[in-house]
């Protein structure tokens, strides 16, 4: 469990490459214990970065500022902020950057689909880009400032900070919250229709093909095998009666990613969103619990 919960900040300028900090008072909450530690700093530089696995002040204050998002974000400002968030928590070994070290890559990888003209609506792309990784984004920053983010993504860091639950675990709980949650509220934010099926389907397509990169960043950084659950997460490549029928069947990518399609049109109808939002809400929880249960069989 970490111990550092809340910080208030005093003005300070962090030089990351965005915009200065300019709230006086910023209370910055990073997990759920009642440890409390204040203070004011004047010089952001002279701050710890890293405390025994855990980011501190320091690198409280340059994510924080690395989540203040603008109203002309592009697909490389976005890049470049999942990046340095990435390598913030990676420099520290703290599990909650296990998403970013594997969002970084898929990002990346989108990105150069985007100039190389592999999908055929750039413009669409790029608006899902920044628009989707806006709700990751915005979900640290309300943790960390002591808001209350998503179930789902509170959920992550939840089981990010427990030292009894495998980081594969966390890892593979942060992408499903993204993918059933945050996905079909982005293709609806950004007005998605019908004849862009198929280049959502191919960024799907592009995001499996990186998967071998973020698995050797993940083993890297943070010393968790992830191959095998997202082997057949990704590719269907499941290693016979190693996780059990219900494994097989709840997780499965595209079946996820073909729901919040679904669930995409379901919100878009003036009856659809109780609907939306019971099966985005049943399917993250029901993923969880076959997670939970391989977890505690030592098999993640």
């Amino acid at each position: 469990m970490k111990n550092i919960n809340y910080v208030i900040l005093s003005f300070i300028f962090v030089a990351v490459g965005c915009a200065n900090i300019d709230e006086s008072n910023i209370a910055v909450q990073h997990s759920y214990d009642p440890y409390v530690n204040k203070g004011k700093y004047d010089d952001v530089n002279s701050l710890q970065l890293c405390s025994e696995n855990t980011i501190a002040e320091g690198s409280i204050h340059k994510l924080i500022e690395l989540t203040r998002l603008t109203d002309d974000e592009t697909i490389y400002t976005t890049f470049f902020r999942i990046d340095n968030i990435a390598s913030t928590f990676e420099n520290c070994n703290d599990a909650w950057g296990l998403f970013p070290t594997a969002y970084r890559h898929i990002t990346n990888r989108i990105i150069q689909a985007i100039e190389n003209n592999e999908i055929e609506d750039t413009e669409w792309a790029k608006k899902i880009v920044v628009d989707f990784a806006s709700r990751y984004l915005s979900s640290l920053r309300a943790i960390l400032i002591g808001e209350s983010p998503s179930y789902a993504w509170a959920h992550y860091y939840y089981l990010a900070d427990q030292p009894d639950v495998s980081r594969t675990r966390a890892v593979v709980v942060a992408m499903v919250a993204h993918l059933t949650l945050d996905l079909p509220y982005s293709l609806v934010a950004i007005d998605t229709v019908e004849d862009q099926k198929d280049d959502y389907f191919v960024l799907g397509e592009l995001m499996i093909e990186i998967t071998p990169d973020f698995l050797d960043d993940l083993k890297r950084y943070y010393e968790t095998d992830a191959e095998d659950i997202l082997n057949g997460f990704f590719f269907g490549r499941w290693i016979d009666g190693a996780f059990g029928r219900d494994t097989t069947i709840t997780l499965s990518y595209q079946t996820i990613r073909t729901k919040s399609w679904n669930n995409r049109w379901l919100l878009e109808q003036s009856w659809g969103g109780w609907p939306a939002q019971t099966e985005i809400w049943t399917a993250f929880w029901t993923i969880d619990g076959v997670l939970a249960t391989l977890d505690a069989a030592g098999r993640i």
